[in-house]
């Protein structure tokens, strides 16, 4: 018989934000996985899958599929690898009179020869959730050890250890003494040690009798233990106390079956899906089962879901929109192509908002009065404005190019990189002003002063660049006093309604969206006003079709509630009657360039993951990181599926032949 019993003790020693250490005496069932139906026959306290005083349960065990311990277990190490193992051993705690806590249970996954080819941990918590380290990636080779392990800490296990760092896992052979570490690691230093350690003993009815003897309560002791330990550290030792986050690793996985509550949204949800008429949705549980929605034989995209905490169906039953938003910046929700899934989502918008409305009915009306809240009068929209940009340079940095450009690029070659499409777009800004040396240009919302530095480069004209972001004011002129360009380029700390002055040419890129509805008039009207007789006004404004613009003004949504308050995009018929009923301007030319937008914001996105950990250092936490993935994936597919566009309109008065030189002969 190779299994057998280890009898010795467990110790923990918390090194940071405080020293505290506890050591009990312990002991684990150390199973060869092959042997448990032997074991079962032979062991008359002994029982697999059946009750008896001490018991291996499969269901016990990984995730509730169908199967077997170690056939579980080789689904979830895959094909490549699972093909390589031979012999498993599971050190654990079994059941005992059913009951049963495994803070941690380890498998050995030996290679035919007998070597340790990796390891697995199973770790629980006390909120019914289980995870699976699968340890493959060796660390050094520790001496008088066959193996360590590194995998970074991915799951919720003390409230005293936020999700951060990285396990150190070292494992002794299967010997005369079992001796396992695991140690907590961040940014180099240890911050937690737990260690098990016992010794040999045969497994008999004999040593089974002795050690219920000896520890009658371990398995109730476990528990309690856990929360004196909690109770020691919090009362006593004075430590943080983290909030357990949703968890949202694959190999997390919940143990406890939804509440009533939870059911009952499910079902609202699941008939709501069910009124797919474009494509496949694959939803998977926090269980693991998974539903399947839209019409499986036709053409059309396809979209994957994985929800992680049941709490997400009553989020989007009573907050729609606004709720799939904030669900997923809490981690109640994950998609391995969140563009992908969101674009889904978007083409089914109208059969999806039938079945939602009555019950979100409230949560748009808090959303309203909250958009309400934030007026874009002189004084609003700078706070609007902050609330955004005055994120820092630094952050923004992590995502921009070069340029520090934040509106789309355009590509005019797909090898194009993204410094390369901004570029190309401020190009296209200063042709269609037919900007020259001797005009002097109005820019509206200057951001970090890139267009106004490549424009003067290009043309020699003089700049003045306005914002009302002290951030951006900060920078912009910090950049332009770098570049020796402070003869030529002005940058104001002013909204566009104070500015005064006269101007050949006006810009305007990606600000109008911040106006707001009551103040387009005032905007057009201040133009005309600044805006010499025969100059030339060019805005770029992200847009939404007219048959929705009402309706986009009524319910505010997701990114109007947490990126841009009071942002309002504006139609084109909005656009022009503003313009039209305000000042004697006239839209010249039109292009719509917003399919490059979803390039830009792919590139923008892709640059933001790159720099998760740069973020993590300026102390963005995930929630924010989250946040702003999410914002960039819902506005990338957007663009991409044309529900959105971004126009550059050349406006100007009637009878303005700047912008026909070729005709001023007249036709004979």
């Amino acid at each position: 018989m190779r299994s057998r019993i280890y009898n010795g003790y467990v110790e923990h020693t918390r090194f940071r934000p405080a020293f505290h250490t506890l050591r009990y005496p312990f002991y684990v069932y150390c199973l060869d996985l092959d042997e448990l139906a032997e074991l079962d026959m032979d062991l008359p306290l002994f029982g697999y899958n059946r009750v008896k005083p001490i018991s291996i349960h499969d269901s016990d065990y990984l995730d509730s599929g169908s199967g077997s311990i170690r056939e579980k277990l080789l689904r979830h190490l895959g094909e490549g690898l699972a093909a390589r193992v031979g012999r498993i051993f599971l050190v654990t705690q079994p059941r005992y009179i059913s009951a049963v806590f495994n803070p941690v249970s380890f498998y050995y996954c030996l290679a035919e020869d007998g070597s340790l080819l990796c390891a697995v941990a199973e770790v629980n918590n006390t909120y019914g959730e289980r995870h699976v380290y699968a340890l493959e990636k060796r660390h050094g080779s520790p001496e008088g050890y066959p193996a360590a392990f590194l995998t970074n800490k991915a799951f919720h296990v003390s409230p005293f250890n936020a999700v951060e760092g990285a396990y150190v896992l070292t494992f002794s052979e299967i010997g005369p003494e079992i001796d396992i570490h695991v140690d907590l690691v961040r940014d180099g230093d240890r911050f937690f040690t737990a260690q098990l350690k016992g010794r040999h003993m045969p497994l008999s009815t004999w040593s089974q009798l002795r050690l219920m003897v000896r520890h009658p309560f371990l398995p109730k002791l476990t528990m309690a233990r856990i929360y004196w330990e909690a109770a020691r550290l919090f009362f006593l030792r004075k430590l943080a106390f983290h909030q357990k986050p949703v968890p949202t690793s694959p190999m997390t996985m919940r143990r406890n079956p939804p509440a009533l509550a939870e059911r009952l949204y499910l079902k609202i949800i699941d008939g709501l899906l069910g009124k797919m008429v474009k494509g496949r949705l694959k939803m998977t549980l926090p269980g693991g089962d998974t539903r399947s929605y839209g019409h499986t034989g036709a053409p059309g995209p396809e979209g994957g879901i994985r929800i992680n905490d049941y709490s997400f169906f009553s989020r989007i039953a009573l907050h729609g929109e606004v709720g799939l938003g904030e669900a997923y910046v809490e981690g109640l929700w994950d998609s391995d192509d969140l563009p992908g899934l969101l674009g889904l989502l978007i083409e089914n918008r109208n059969a999806l908002q039938q079945g939602y409305t009555c019950f979100s009915a409230l949560s748009r009306w808090n959303n309203f009065r909250l958009h309400c809240s934030r007026p874009n009068t002189i004084s609003g929209s700078r706070a609007n404005i902050e609330a955004h940009y005055d994120l820092g340079a630094d952050f923004y940095g992590t995502f921009l190019d070069e340029t520090m450009t934040y509106s789309c690029g355009i590509f005019l070659d797909p090898a194009d990189t993204l410094e390369q499409a901004q570029v190309n777009k401020m190009r296209a800004v200063m042709d269609k002003a037919h900007t020259g040396r001797d005009d002097h240009v109005l820019e509206i919302g200057c951001g970090w002063g890139g267009l106004a530095i490549e424009a003067v480069k290009a043309t020699g004209c003089s700049w003045t660049g306005i914002t009302v972001s002290r951030t951006q004011y900060e920078y912009a002129r910090a950049r332009v006093k770098q570049e020796g360009l402070e003869d030529r380029i002005t940058i104001l700390l002013e909204d566009y309604r104070t500015v005064r002055g006269s101007f050949d040419r006006i810009v305007s890129v990606e600000m109008l969206e911040a106006v707001g509805h009551e103040y387009l008039g005032e905007f057009f009207a201040r133009c005309e006003g600044l805006l010499k007789p025969d100059g030339i006004v060019v805005l770029q404004v992200i847009t939404v079709p007219d048959r929705r613009y009402d309706d986009h003004r009524r319910r505010p949504n997701w990114i109007q509630k947490h990126i841009f308050p009071g942002g309002v995009l504006p139609s084109l018929t909005a656009l022009c009657a503003a313009m039209t009923a305000h000042s004697h301007l006239q839209v010249e030319s039109m292009e719509n360039i917003g399919m490059h937008y979803a390039q830009t914001l792919r590139l923008w996105r892709e640059r933001f993951t790159r720099s998760a950990e740069t973020l993590a250092k300026m102390g963005f936490d995930r929630a924010f990181m989250r946040k702003w993935f999410y914002y960039f994936s819902i506005c990338e597919a957007q663009f991409r599926l044309r529900v959105l566009g971004d126009l550059q309109l050349v406006v100007t008065r009637e009878g303005n032949l700047t912008l026909a030189p070729s005709l001023q002969g007249g036709v004979s």
